[in-house]
């Protein structure tokens, strides 16, 4: 807003100045009397002082004569004697004054009007969907979900699904809401079971996954698991020639758990490898990362895995990553082949807001989950009822 300032010897001339200047619709914000005095202390010339825009919308000030192109001439009988002029300019303060006390009583009026519910500033603050007619313990669940890290529109979605068709009592109730949502969920969320071996039959799995991701620590986990615990006759491949020490690690878990472990840089290495693992009942082949940009490294993995012939194929993913970087990075691997996603760091995530988008955007089930670094502990087989709860806060991680 642009506000002009004009000083003249009486307020019938300042008026119009205004009138001349910013034109017959300008607005009177402020007239008082001034003096310009030699070195701040020494009286001066009484002057009039108006303040006027042209940029704010109000009813003109000036009188009807002025406003519609004439000489603007007092009609109070006053207007000749003397102390006239300070009459005209307690006039227009008054005017003024009493129009700016009732638009600040309007807006008082019109900000008690709004809405102050958190349904309705949700409302305000997401226009897209409207949420006016949600309860305040959809709301909570909502906010809940996004804390969680759950998409907005995703979220929107689903709190309108739970909504749809719940008894009132339900919607109301932010528990019973929950549960349904817990529900809801879980039926997002696809699950492939453990690894399933069978006695005189040999099961190949191989872990593919980008770099950083816990690929080598995940793959100790499942042979420890199936060696130590469940007695099964495990083997163990790597083609991780590329990381510095990947090949001493693993060698180190095999070692402790007493499994046999091949080293393959080639496809016909890892033919020959599989062969010399085949009386195993499981082998278990952990590559190299790859880097989802890599197209020719993936296409190397992908001929290393067709010469091992595996059964399954578990993409590793680090829930620590953003939900984009999950989908681009599952994009670009599912030409090797992925059966199913092993979701690795679950202790460094945020949150699992991003667990649903993921599985629908693609279709595969869930493995495995870990959350720590410990060998053979830290790991378990996905749970999709367990995963909902944790995501509506029926649960803890």
């Amino acid at each position: 807003m642009e506000v002009k300032a004009f000083r003249a010897r009486s307020m019938q001339e300042a008026l119009q100045l205004v009138r001349r200047t910013l034109g017959p619709d300008a607005t009177l914000l402020q007239a008082r009397e001034v003096r310009n005095g030699l070195l701040g202390w020494l009286p001066g010339v009484r002057q009039i002082e108006v303040l006027a825009s042209a940029d704010v919308q109000a009813p003109c000030r000036l009188p009807a004569s002025a406003a519609q192109g004439g000489d603007w001439e007092d009609p109070s009988p006053d207007a000749a004697e003397p102390g006239a002029e300070r009459n005209e300019t307690r006039l227009a303060l008054t005017s003024w004054d009493c129009e700016y006390r009732a638009r600040f009583r309007a807006a008082v009026l019109a900000d008690q009007a709004e809405p102050q519910s958190l349904v309705e500033e949700l409302s305000r603050r997401s226009p897209r969907v409207p949420l006016r007619h949600w309860s305040e313990a959809a709301v909570c669940v909502y906010t809940d979900l996004l804390d969680a890290e759950v998409p907005e529109d995703l979220a929107r979605e689903l709190i309108e699904r739970v909504c749809q068709g719940g008894q009132l009592g339900e919607i109301d109730d932010s528990l019973m809401l929950r549960a349904r949502l817990a529900r809801l969920l879980e039926s997002e969320i696809q699950v492939s079971g453990p690894l399933v071996v069978q006695s005189g039959k040999t099961r190949v799995v191989a872990l593919v996954g980008p770099t950083g991701v816990g690929k080598t620590t995940t793959l100790a986990k499942l042979a420890a698991d199936y060696r130590l615990r469940q007695q099964r006759r495990v083997g163990l491949v790597t083609v991780d020639t590329y990381r510095i020490a990947a090949v001493e690690q693993l060698r180190t878990y095999a070692d402790i758990i007493d499994v046999p472990m091949e080293v393959a840089t080639t496809p016909r290495d890892m033919r020959l490898a599989i062969d010399r693992l085949s009386g195993q009942e499981l082998i278990l082949v952990d590559t190299a990362g790859r880097s989802p940009r890599d197209g020719v490294r993936i296409q190397e993995l992908k001929s290393l895995l067709a010469e091992c012939r595996a059964d399954e194929v578990h993409l590793v993913l680090s829930v620590a990553s953003g939900e984009g970087c999950l989908k681009r990075t599952a994009e670009r691997f599912a030409a090797v082949g992925v059966t199913s996603l092993l979701l690795t760091k679950l202790d460094e995530a945020g949150g699992l807001g991003g667990l649903p988008s993921l599985l629908r955007h693609t279709r595969l089930p869930l493995s495995y989950l870990t959350h720590g670094q410990n060998v053979p502990a830290d790991i378990e087989v996905a749970d999709g009822k367990k995963l909902a709860r944790i995501m509506v806060g029926l649960e803890r991680a």
